[in-house]
Protein backbone atom coordinates (compact mmCIF):
# COMPACT_ATOMS: atom_id res chain seq x y z
CA UNK A 1 0.00 0.00 0.00
CA UNK A 2 1.52 3.51 -1.21
CA UNK A 3 2.27 6.00 2.06
CA UNK A 4 -0.27 8.28 0.92
CA UNK A 5 -3.07 5.92 1.29
CA UNK A 6 -1.48 4.06 4.39
CA UNK A 7 -1.47 7.90 5.79
CA UNK A 8 -5.24 8.42 4.36
CA UNK A 9 -6.53 5.23 6.20
CA UNK A 10 -4.64 6.48 9.46
CA UNK A 11 -6.27 9.51 9.47
CA UNK A 12 -9.86 8.32 9.16
CA UNK A 13 -9.52 5.43 11.65
CA UNK A 14 -7.17 7.06 13.95
CA UNK A 15 -9.28 10.41 14.59
CA UNK A 16 -12.74 8.45 16.15
CA UNK A 17 -15.10 9.65 17.66
CA UNK A 18 -18.14 9.41 15.90
CA UNK A 19 -21.61 7.79 15.71
CA UNK A 20 -24.92 7.69 13.23
CA UNK A 21 -26.34 8.65 9.93
CA UNK A 22 -27.54 12.10 9.58
CA UNK A 23 -31.24 12.69 8.78
CA UNK A 24 -34.38 14.20 8.65
CA UNK A 25 -34.65 13.32 12.61
CA UNK A 26 -33.64 16.28 15.40
CA UNK A 27 -30.10 15.87 17.40
CA UNK A 28 -30.96 15.62 20.89
CA UNK A 29 -29.92 19.26 22.78
CA UNK A 30 -26.40 18.71 23.74
CA UNK A 31 -25.55 15.51 21.89
CA UNK A 32 -22.84 16.18 19.11
CA UNK A 33 -21.84 13.09 15.91
CA UNK A 34 -19.17 13.11 14.09
CA UNK A 35 -18.63 10.87 10.61
CA UNK A 36 -15.19 10.88 8.88
CA UNK A 37 -15.30 8.93 5.67
CA UNK A 38 -12.64 8.69 2.52
CA UNK A 39 -12.85 7.15 -0.85
CA UNK A 40 -10.28 5.43 -2.80
CA UNK A 41 -10.98 6.01 -6.64
CA UNK A 42 -8.63 3.64 -9.26
CA UNK A 43 -9.76 5.62 -12.80
CA UNK A 44 -9.47 3.32 -15.89
CA UNK A 45 -5.76 2.29 -16.71
CA UNK A 46 -4.91 4.32 -13.49
CA UNK A 47 -2.11 2.20 -11.62
CA UNK A 48 -3.18 0.68 -8.37
CA UNK A 49 -1.12 2.83 -6.19
CA UNK A 50 -1.86 5.55 -7.65
CA UNK A 51 -5.52 6.41 -6.76
CA UNK A 52 -7.97 9.36 -6.22
CA UNK A 53 -8.82 10.21 -2.92
CA UNK A 54 -12.00 11.91 -1.46
CA UNK A 55 -12.34 13.00 1.99
CA UNK A 56 -15.46 13.94 4.06
CA UNK A 57 -15.97 15.17 7.49
CA UNK A 58 -19.79 15.57 8.71
CA UNK A 59 -21.25 16.97 12.22
CA UNK A 60 -24.44 17.63 13.62
CA UNK A 61 -24.74 18.94 17.28
CA UNK A 62 -28.29 19.49 18.92
CA UNK A 63 -29.30 22.73 19.77
CA UNK A 64 -33.06 21.67 21.06
CA UNK A 65 -36.48 23.08 19.95
CA UNK A 66 -35.95 20.87 17.02
CA UNK A 67 -32.74 22.60 15.85
CA UNK A 68 -29.60 21.29 14.86
CA UNK A 69 -26.37 22.74 13.74
CA UNK A 70 -24.44 21.12 10.92
CA UNK A 71 -21.02 21.21 8.92
CA UNK A 72 -20.32 19.51 5.41
CA UNK A 73 -16.77 19.42 4.79
CA UNK A 74 -14.85 17.34 1.98
CA UNK A 75 -12.82 17.41 -0.71
CA UNK A 76 -10.67 14.85 -3.27
CA UNK A 77 -7.66 16.91 -2.81
CA UNK A 78 -7.44 18.33 0.37
CA UNK A 79 -4.12 20.63 -1.41
CA UNK A 80 -6.29 22.00 -3.51
CA UNK A 81 -8.39 24.92 -1.97
CA UNK A 82 -10.40 25.26 -5.36
CA UNK A 83 -11.67 21.67 -4.40
CA UNK A 84 -12.77 22.07 -1.26
CA UNK A 85 -16.43 22.11 0.14
CA UNK A 86 -16.96 23.72 3.51
CA UNK A 87 -20.21 24.64 3.98
CA UNK A 88 -22.33 25.03 7.48
CA UNK A 89 -25.93 25.03 8.17
CA UNK A 90 -29.20 25.26 10.36
CA UNK A 91 -31.37 22.59 10.07
CA UNK A 92 -35.32 22.64 11.76
CA UNK A 93 -37.44 19.92 12.42
CA UNK A 94 -41.03 20.58 11.54
CA UNK A 95 -42.53 17.43 12.93
CA UNK A 96 -42.15 15.90 16.59
CA UNK A 97 -39.29 13.68 17.06
CA UNK A 98 -42.16 10.78 18.02
CA UNK A 99 -43.67 11.17 14.55
CA UNK A 100 -42.77 8.32 12.17
CA UNK A 101 -42.57 10.20 9.37
CA UNK A 102 -40.08 13.57 9.97
CA UNK A 103 -39.62 15.84 7.58
CA UNK A 104 -36.84 18.60 7.80
CA UNK A 105 -35.52 21.84 6.24
CA UNK A 106 -32.24 23.60 6.40
CA UNK A 107 -30.48 26.68 5.30
CA UNK A 108 -26.77 27.74 5.34
CA UNK A 109 -23.70 28.79 3.62
CA UNK A 110 -20.28 28.81 3.08
CA UNK A 111 -17.58 27.58 -0.19
CA UNK A 112 -17.70 25.07 -2.81
CA UNK A 113 -15.19 24.44 -5.58
CA UNK A 114 -13.52 28.44 -4.77
CA UNK A 115 -17.45 29.84 -4.47
CA UNK A 116 -19.17 31.49 -1.97
CA UNK A 117 -22.82 29.65 -1.84
CA UNK A 118 -25.67 29.31 -0.54
CA UNK A 119 -27.40 26.30 0.56
CA UNK A 120 -31.07 25.52 1.04
CA UNK A 121 -32.38 22.20 2.20
CA UNK A 122 -35.11 19.79 2.78
CA UNK A 123 -35.19 16.11 4.48
CA UNK A 124 -37.72 13.18 4.46
CA UNK A 125 -36.92 10.31 6.92
CA UNK A 126 -39.45 7.44 8.23
CA UNK A 127 -38.73 4.30 10.24
CA UNK A 128 -40.28 0.75 9.69
CA UNK A 129 -39.77 -3.25 10.12
CA UNK A 130 -38.22 -5.08 7.22
CA UNK A 131 -36.98 -8.55 7.50
CA UNK A 132 -37.66 -8.79 10.80
CA UNK A 133 -35.42 -5.99 11.71
CA UNK A 134 -35.50 -1.93 12.84
CA UNK A 135 -35.14 0.20 9.09
CA UNK A 136 -35.54 3.40 7.90
CA UNK A 137 -35.48 5.67 4.56
CA UNK A 138 -34.09 8.70 4.26
CA UNK A 139 -34.84 11.05 1.04
CA UNK A 140 -32.20 14.37 1.78
CA UNK A 141 -32.12 16.91 -1.32
CA UNK A 142 -30.11 20.09 -1.07
CA UNK A 143 -29.13 23.23 -3.09
CA UNK A 144 -26.00 25.46 -3.49
CA UNK A 145 -26.64 28.42 -4.83
CA UNK A 146 -23.99 30.87 -6.65
CA UNK A 147 -25.73 35.09 -6.15
CA UNK A 148 -23.03 35.94 -9.02
CA UNK A 149 -23.22 33.37 -11.27
CA UNK A 150 -26.94 32.39 -10.51
CA UNK A 151 -26.14 28.92 -11.58
CA UNK A 152 -27.64 26.26 -8.96
CA UNK A 153 -25.63 22.87 -8.25
CA UNK A 154 -28.22 19.72 -6.97
CA UNK A 155 -27.23 16.86 -4.74
CA UNK A 156 -30.43 14.01 -4.12
CA UNK A 157 -29.13 11.08 -1.57
CA UNK A 158 -31.85 8.79 -1.09
CA UNK A 159 -31.04 5.99 1.65
CA UNK A 160 -32.52 2.45 3.07
CA UNK A 161 -31.48 1.15 6.08
CA UNK A 162 -31.65 -1.78 7.94
CA UNK A 163 -30.34 -2.39 11.89
CA UNK A 164 -28.78 -5.57 12.87
CA UNK A 165 -27.97 -6.81 16.11
CA UNK A 166 -24.09 -5.46 15.28
CA UNK A 167 -24.09 -2.79 12.80
CA UNK A 168 -26.08 -1.39 10.07
CA UNK A 169 -26.64 -2.65 6.31
CA UNK A 170 -27.15 0.53 3.88
CA UNK A 171 -27.80 1.20 0.37
CA UNK A 172 -27.86 4.43 -0.94
CA UNK A 173 -28.44 6.06 -4.36
CA UNK A 174 -27.12 9.19 -4.99
CA UNK A 175 -27.49 12.23 -7.62
CA UNK A 176 -25.91 15.61 -8.75
CA UNK A 177 -25.97 17.77 -10.86
CA UNK A 178 -23.03 20.96 -10.78
CA UNK A 179 -23.22 24.32 -11.57
CA UNK A 180 -22.21 24.09 -15.47
CA UNK A 181 -24.96 21.39 -15.68
CA UNK A 182 -22.60 18.37 -15.53
CA UNK A 183 -24.75 15.28 -14.21
CA UNK A 184 -23.67 11.94 -12.14
CA UNK A 185 -25.41 9.51 -10.00
CA UNK A 186 -24.03 6.35 -7.83
CA UNK A 187 -25.10 3.66 -6.17
CA UNK A 188 -23.36 3.14 -2.64
CA UNK A 189 -23.71 -0.17 -0.69
CA UNK A 190 -22.01 -0.45 2.62
CA UNK A 191 -22.12 -2.16 6.64
CA UNK A 192 -21.17 -0.25 9.50
CA UNK A 193 -20.10 -2.11 12.52
CA UNK A 194 -20.90 -1.20 16.05
CA UNK A 195 -17.20 -1.37 18.08
CA UNK A 196 -19.10 -0.05 21.16
CA UNK A 197 -19.41 3.33 22.92
CA UNK A 198 -21.37 4.87 20.04
CA UNK A 199 -18.88 4.11 17.87
CA UNK A 200 -18.92 2.23 14.18
CA UNK A 201 -16.69 1.24 11.54
CA UNK A 202 -18.21 1.41 7.97
CA UNK A 203 -17.16 -0.30 4.69
CA UNK A 204 -18.28 -0.01 1.27
CA UNK A 205 -18.08 0.81 -2.61
CA UNK A 206 -19.04 3.59 -4.85
CA UNK A 207 -20.38 2.56 -8.06
CA UNK A 208 -20.85 5.01 -10.86
CA UNK A 209 -24.55 4.88 -12.38
CA UNK A 210 -23.67 6.75 -15.59
CA UNK A 211 -20.47 5.83 -16.99
CA UNK A 212 -18.09 2.18 -17.05
CA UNK A 213 -17.81 1.92 -13.14
CA UNK A 214 -14.21 2.52 -11.46
CA UNK A 215 -13.20 0.37 -8.71
CA UNK A 216 -14.07 2.64 -5.58
CA UNK A 217 -13.38 1.45 -1.89
CA UNK A 218 -15.52 3.40 0.85
CA UNK A 219 -14.18 3.62 4.14
CA UNK A 220 -15.94 5.35 7.31
CA UNK A 221 -16.21 5.54 11.21
CA UNK A 222 -18.63 7.76 13.07
CA UNK A 223 -18.85 8.91 16.52
CA UNK A 224 -21.70 9.77 18.45
CA UNK A 225 -21.17 11.51 22.31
Amino acid sequence: MNRPLLAMLMLVLGLAPICVDAGSWPREKGKTFLALSASAIWPEQRAIELPDIYGSAYVEHGLGARFTLGLDVGSPDATRQDRLKTIAFLRYTVTPSSTKHQLAFDIGGGTFQALDVLRFGASYGTGFTSFEHNSWITIDAHALHHSTLRNISLTVDATYGVSLKRGKLMAQISGFQSFDGRKTAKFSPSYAHDIGHGRHIEIGVNIDLHNAPDPTLKLGIWQEF
